[in-house]
């Protein structure tokens, strides 16, 4: 075989290669879901195809230094991905909180602080805010909060928390607009690699990272493919808890709001963000791929501060709408974050009246 002809095979191979990496990458669309993306999943089988409603602007803080709390704020959240990770969406229930509420909100990273960081700050001494939030997805509440079972409650002080915790702030009213996610194709490589990685990865049994659970029902997301559901895997290690793990968790959780209010001022929520394995459990085809419903366990203790934020999403998937949860993510879309702003905002409000 001559140079030249030798020369031209691997010009057309590399051609080939070429247009069908571009060719795939136009296929597979922009990368929008986590779980998407770390399972190998096609944006062209579980992305969204519904409008998010969104707010033009954030409007709360996030930080990742505590030197940025160097002022009051009403709310202090310490949350996960779920109140740190959805900035860049807009539609985050932190916006949708403020716009009803109007009060002010800072927001930390559970993942990066320990809650007595927080509340050990200067500033949160001097000026304590009105509400501690701490927010946690289901899967992980457990360990973040179970291990305060282990502590000691400290002396309350004598409350001198406001008994009208929403009274004088006044609603934004911020109109929101709607967001329609990319069909555009793309054409980055990188994502082509990394999709053909992860595909492998998957078929191979090396990435169990994200779960593929079939549906009894369609319909309950936009996407093309409403017959699965995806979910990361660790929300499977729920089966693992028994009934003295769910008396840690409520055990813990009374203690920790006992730290959180020993100033006498601050009123402590513990919010969660349930799980899709638990939320969706009525629809599974395999009931047995169902999880813990942790905020029923919680609620089996009627002075914990936790909103039902479990029946709330539940209510409304039941109703019929769609993308409560995003298909290809593990987050929801703006409907679960509005009623997840609701769920916080209402409970604040049924506890001034008693």
């Amino acid at each position: 075989m001559s140079l030249g002809l030798y020369s031209k095979i691997l010009g057309i191979a590399f051609v080939g290669i070429l247009a069908s990496v571009w060719g795939l990458a136009a296929w597979l669309l922009p990368v929008d879901g986590d779980l998407a993306r770390v399972g190998g999943y096609a944006e062209n089988d579980f992305g969204p195809r519904a409008p998010q409603a969104a707010f033009d602007q954030n409007l709360f803080k996030v930080t990742t230094d505590l030197k940025d709390y160097d002022k009051y704020y009403d709310v202090v959240v310490l949350g996960d991905s779920f109140s740190v990770d959805q900035e860049s969406r807009r539609f985050g229930w932190q916006n949708s909180f403020i716009n009803r509420t109007g009060l002010s909100m800072i927001v930390f990273d559970t993942r990066r602080y320990w809650p007595m960081e927080i509340y050990e700050l200067p500033i949160f001494k001097k000026h304590p805010p009105k509400v501690f939030v701490f927010e946690s997805v289901e899967r992980y509440l457990h360990e973040r909060v179970a291990y305060f079972s282990g502590m000691s409650a400290p002396s309350a002080a004598p409350s001198t928390a406001p008994s009208e915790l929403l009274a004088g702030a006044k609603p934004l009213g911020i109109k929101t607009s709607e967001q329609t996610a990319s069909l555009k194709a793309g054409f980055d490589p990188d994502h082509v690699l990394g999709h053909l990685g992860a595909v492998v990865q998957r078929h191979l049994g090396l990435n169990n990272q994200v779960v593929e659970i079939p549906l009894a029902k369609k319909g309950l997301f936009s996407s093309p493919n409403d017959t699965d559901m995806l979910v990361y895997f660790d929300e499977l290690k729920k089966q693992n808890l028994g009934e003295k793990d769910y008396a840690d968790l409520r055990k813990g959780a009374s203690i920790y709001q006992k730290i959180i209010e020993a100033n006498g001022f601050t009123r402590f929520v513990l919010l969660v963000a349930p799980d899709k394995s638990s939320t969706f459990a009525p629809y599974l085809k395999d009931a047995d791929r169902a999880t813990a419903n942790l905020v029923a366990e919680l609620a089996k203790d009627p002075a914990l501060p936790v909103p039902r934020t479990d029946q709330i999403l539940a209510e409304a998937i039941s109703s019929g709408k769609k993308d409560v949860y995003l298909p290809n993510d593990s987050h929801w879309g703006s409907i679960g974050h509005k009623l997840f702003a609701d769920a916080l905002a209402d409970h604040l409000q049924s506890s001034e009246s008693k």
